[in-house]
């Protein structure tokens, strides 16, 4: 399915749908499609800031099209994240507030979620607090259709902004997602603007290109700088911690934009070389008592990268990325860590 979005910066919700305030959602398409294919069942799907818009945009399908609507109440963490127990039971999917990735089922319908918060002021205040002439330019979807108001606003200080290119899991330039920072990295800067909310995307700008990385929040109107230090001291512990381990869990996640067989079957060889005893998991989402009752002493994550980097307080044994654990084999130095990207 095509990707749907207001192309001309209209809002397309329509009115009296509740807990979608600040977003524009193409909903009348996605309802022209549905009436068009004869969908008699339509799954809707969120991710959790959405959620309580569901059940009002349910009713407004159902009222609109002769479709009954179900919504999925499972996590929902990004577009590699679509339910497919749902997906496999209804005639369309409709999946909100992500951009569409290559992979996945070809009846879901992504409806990115537009935020409309101005971003020429909280780039302007940004710009006093970049220290290069050269800078590269990222966000999310939810505000990648503004970023020529943040451009226009470096530039009138003095500042040569760039974009990174769409292409691959990235679908509009400037993008990154919480797995993949090709946008970042193809750009000749000396230091990067995120714009957005949140810290975790800016920690992987941060470490996937080495360079400093400006956060500007348009929500908050906050300006601040990306401190990669405590993660990364995190991150040497649990590979310290890990080295203790002999049963590692090697994670595969079922969800089709994140699972990555061919490399946690690598991931398994390499550890079984060293002597470790290693076995491979196959998991929709990813909990701890899981890996506690098969006795794992310690699990590298082939899934979504936060599973190890932002979740890894929820866990009693030392999760790894792929990257960590080749740090811990001594198959990479510790002055090489790498973001772990999904391509």
């Amino acid at each position: 399915m095509d990707r749907a979005h207001s192309t001309d910066g209209s809002s397309c919700t329509p009115a009296g749908i509740s807990g979608i305030s600040g977003y524009e959602l193409d909903l009348n398409r996605a309802i022209d499609l549905i009436r068009k294919s004869g969908a008699q069942l339509v799954g809707l799907q969120a991710p959790e800031g959405l959620k309580r818009a569901l059940p009002a945009l349910a009713r407004h399908i159902e009222e609109e099209t002769e479709a009954k609507v179900i919504i999925s109440g499972d996590p929902c963490f990004g577009a590699c994240d679509v339910d497919m127990q749902l997906c496999g039971a209804v005639d369309i999917m409709l999946h909100l507030g992500h951009a569409e990735l290559e992979e996945g089922p070809e009846n879901v319908i992504f409806l990115e979620a537009r935020m409309n918060e101005d971003l020429k002021e909280v780039t302007a205040k940004a710009a006093k607090v970049l220290k290069a002439k050269k800078v590269g330019v990222t966000t999310t979807i939810q505000h990648v259709h503004k970023l020529g108001q943040a451009l226009d606003a470096l530039k009138e200080h003095g500042i040569q902004a760039s974009i990174g290119p769409s292409g691959g899991r990235i679908a509009e330039a400037g993008q990154v997602l919480g797995c993949n920072y090709s946008a970042a990295r193809s750009l000749n800067v000396e230091e990067h603007l995120f714009i957005g909310t949140g810290r975790f995307h800016p920690l992987g700008i941060a470490l996937a290109t080495g360079k400093r990385v400006v956060i500007a929040d348009p929500v908050t109107g906050e300006v601040s700088e990306i401190d990669t230090d405590p993660l990364l001291r995190r991150r040497f512990a649990a590979i310290t911690c890990a080295m203790d381990a002999k049963r590692f869990a090697v994670l595969v996640s079922k969800k089709p934009g994140q699972k990555r067989m061919e490399l946690a079957e690598r991931i398994k060889t390499m550890g079984q070389a060293k002597g470790l005893e290693m076995f491979l998991v196959y998991l929709d989402n990813i909990e701890p008592d899981r890996l506690l009752n098969l006795g794992a002493e310690a699990a590298v994550s082939t899934a979504c990268p936060r599973v190890a980097l932002d979740d890894a307080a929820k866990y009693r044994i030392p999760i790894l990325t792929p990257p960590e654990f080749e740090i811990m084999l001594g198959e990479r130095k510790w002055e090489d860590y790498s973001f772990d990207e999904i391509e």
